[in-house]
């Protein structure tokens, strides 16, 4: 096979678009607190449409970015936005918002770890307990940056499938068993609640700014990307819509025919907390039952095999985040820490790389933890959201306005 034909290939394009697929679904998305977020709240029939329309506006998105990488021969991404924007230090806006969105990535899997392990366990992730648990995640976090780097790399992508087959056994479960919803809400005496209106442009809004922070997903496409052509680029493009596209869809339709026992379950469970009769009773397991909802219908559906094997990992998949991104951004700040002349000779700065990497480390996990006692359900709605009105300011409307001009230049040349 000719290396044009092969650089254009499905099996190419299908493996690149897998990159994608891997970023979007893991514990943030296994959980299914940022599909209730975005999407499911809102009813059944946005919950089928909204996500597909989100993923196709991210795939175009990406399309122009990796065609623009492909026509100049890039194989990173802040090469891709140095050249895009009118000004290469004009990039900078794009790191803002990569540095962000990992910040609030591992700040989620801290408090989606510490909840996972509270719910499991019965307690409520509420209060003081909130920081008991989180404060055990980022202990684990210290012990597994310093030994265990190696280990939760080698887990990875065993993880990653591993959470993508039991996230798609859960949505298959969770249509099965949706007989026993108002069965639920009887026996724990609640009414089921109604969607959130879709007042204005609420459903839209949330579809632009899901999309929005998704852009995280460019950078290691344009990476993963660099043996294709422009076409086998559109390809793999294509493929990562329907991939994302319809696990989302289908996840967020699930979850939105058991948003309104949960949310009753939730409510029900706040007004006994405050009345001072929540504890004992059969609804204390519930205060955040829109938490980690997918854990919350394996709960109720009451399957405690496929509950325990969910619970494990969707914790590790939440650590391994945690571990792999802290490792990132230690690889990327640590040498920023030192300065050294062409030769390698150092010049100024902390000249001791291991005190430089431990430094970078505390201040990232430190970080990461005051924001993770935002909760989970904060940190995916709020600091994702803000993060994805700045996308949409500067990555999604740079594509259509500078983008699409330059990649047509640059096909007559």
């Amino acid at each position: 096979m000719d290396k044009k034909k092969l650089s254009a290939s499905w099996a190419i394009a299908f493996t690149v678009a897998s990159v994608w697929f891997g970023t979007h679904v893991g514990g943030g998305f296994a959980s299914g607190n940022q599909v209730i977020g975005y999407f499911a709240q809102f009813g059944s029939m946005g919950s089928l449409l909204f996500p597909l329309i989100a993923m196709g506006l991210l795939s175009i998105v990406m399309s122009i970015y990796l065609k623009f990488a492909r026509l100049n021969g890039f194989d990173n991404y802040k090469d891709t936005f140095a050249a895009l924007y009118p000004h290469p230090k004009m990039e900078v806006l794009f790191e803002i918002f990569y540095i962000v969105i990992i910040l609030a990535a591992v700040a989620a899997a801290v408090a989606g770890a510490g909840e996972v392990l509270a719910n499991f366990l019965g307690v409520p992730y509420v209060g003081a307990m909130k920081v008991v648990f989180n404060l055990l995640i980022v202990a684990l976090l210290v012990l597994l940056s310093i030994f265990g780097v190696k280990l939760v790399a080698a887990a990875s992508t065993v993880l990653s499938v591993a959470i993508m087959i039991i996230t798609g056994v859960i949505v298959v479960v969770g249509l099965a068993k949706l007989g026993v919803v108002n069965d639920l809400a009887t026996k724990f005496g609640v009414d089921l609640a109604e969607y959130t209106p879709q007042t204005g442009f609420s459903i839209f809004r949330a579809t632009l700014v899901y999309c929005a922070f998704q852009c995280v997903s460019i950078p290691p496409m344009i990476a993963a990307s660099n043996e294709l052509n422009v076409k086998g680029t559109n390809r793999a493009c294509f493929l990562g819509w329907l991939m994302n596209g319809i696990a989302l869809s289908l996840s967020a339709f699930m979850l939105s025919k058991w948003y309104p026992l949960l949310a009753a379950l939730k409510a029900k469970a706040g007004e006994m907390a405050a009345a001072g009769t929540l504890e004992g009773s059969d609804l204390v397991g519930f205060a955040n039952a829109t938490g980690i909802p997918n854990q919350t219908v394996l709960t109720l559906i009451g399957i405690k095999i496929l509950l325990v094997i969910f619970s494990v990992l969707l914790f590790c998949a939440f650590v391994s985040t945690c571990v792999t991104l802290i490792f990132t951004m230690v690889q990327r700040f640590a040498p920023k820490l030192a300065k050294f002349n062409s030769e390698g000779e150092f010049i100024a700065g902390l000249q001791n790389e291991t005190l430089r990497r431990v430094i970078v480390a505390v201040v990232a996990i430190a970080l990461c933890f005051s924001i993770s006692l935002l909760g989970l359900t904060t940190i995916t709605t709020k600091v994702y959201g803000y993060d994805g009105y700045y996308a949409l300011l500067v990555v999604v409307l740079p594509a259509f306005i500078w983008g699409i001009p330059k990649n047509r230049k640059l096909e007559k040349k």
